[in-house]
């Protein structure tokens, strides 16, 4: 009785999470709709969230609130699958030991690892978006980092300048032939110099320059764009310590699942173990 009791609490507790984490979502969705939070989901979205938490803006306590309430409840309810999977993955091992469970010891590490580098993109490092710049410009980021826009090539339709990706046909940009030569600099001194495309960031060591989308020129009317004119860009420049590490675990995570599905297909051998170890209780 008292271990049913047990389970009774345990989904209790499980169900209760679940309705809070629910709750809690149809807040944000609610606040997402609002005209009120656009400027602050959008004030979220720019920089890293840790900047973010720590910006002074009162209009945006509130919201503030939210993301670090559904951060709570997502944690708890983590730190309870994480017990309750590790509590069945031990009693099976318990059973007995083989390639299929050791290498869906590996998976739960790899799921683990990658939460947790995760959450280590969202506080460490820095993040700037939307920083348009069109030929010639530049801008000065953090600890001495500068990027300049020496030549933009743009191989599309001007119409589509401003749209989104899901507005734009294939016709209408030639992502191939579409690029900025972008600098990258710190205090004077020349680190890099690359073409950036929309899916070719320029890279160097853990600093990410990222081409987002062409745009009109800051100030420039619908009427005053032609063939002559040069689009600007609009750019994302990311400084994360932990994203390197992040790519090489997070394939590996899926490679883990891929082989453990193809050790366990069509072999219940996970289930038969924890039926022996209830038959043995």
């Amino acid at each position: 009785m008292s271990k049913i009791s047990e389970k009774l609490a345990s989904l209790h507790l499980t169900a209760w999470n679940l309705v809070a984490i629910l709750l809690w979502l149809i807040w944000g969705l609610i606040m997402a709709g609002s005209v009120a939070f656009k400027m602050g989901f959008s004030a979220m979205n720019r920089i890293l969230i840790r900047d973010w938490l720590m910006t002074p803006d009162a209009d945006s306590h509130l919201l503030k609130l939210w993301f670090i309430g559904i951060c709570l409840l997502m944690t708890l309810l983590g730190v309870n699958l994480i017990f309750c999977s590790w509590e069945k993955i031990y009693r099976i091992i318990r059973v007995k030991f083989s390639g299929p469970k050791f290498y869906m010891l590996i998976v739960h590490a790899f799921f683990g690892l990658v939460a947790l580098f995760h959450l280590g993109g969202f506080m460490l490092g820095y993040e700037q978006n939307d920083i348009s710049l069109g030929e010639g410009m530049s801008t000065k980021l953090r600890d001495g980092y500068e990027v300049k826009i020496n030549a933009i090539n743009f191989a599309g339709n001007l119409a589509i300048l401003d749209k989104s990706y899901r507005n734009i046909k294939k016709d209408d940009l030639n992502y191939k032939n579409s690029y900025a030569e972008v600098v990258l600099s710190q205090n004077g001194r020349e680190l890099r110099k690359d073409n950036i495309y929309i899916f070719m960031p320029l890279k160097y060591g853990d600093t990410r320059v990222t081409l987002k989308s062409f745009i009109s020129p800051v100030g420039a009317n619908q009427g005053q764009i032609n063939a002559t004119t040069t689009p600007w860009i609009k750019l994302t420049v990311t400084k994360n310590p932990v994203l390197s590490v992040f790519f090489v675990i997070y394939p590996l995570m899926i490679i883990g699942i891929f082989i453990h599905l193809i050790l366990t297909w069509k072999s219940p051998a996970i289930n038969r173990a924890i039926q022996e170890l209830t038959d043995s209780n």
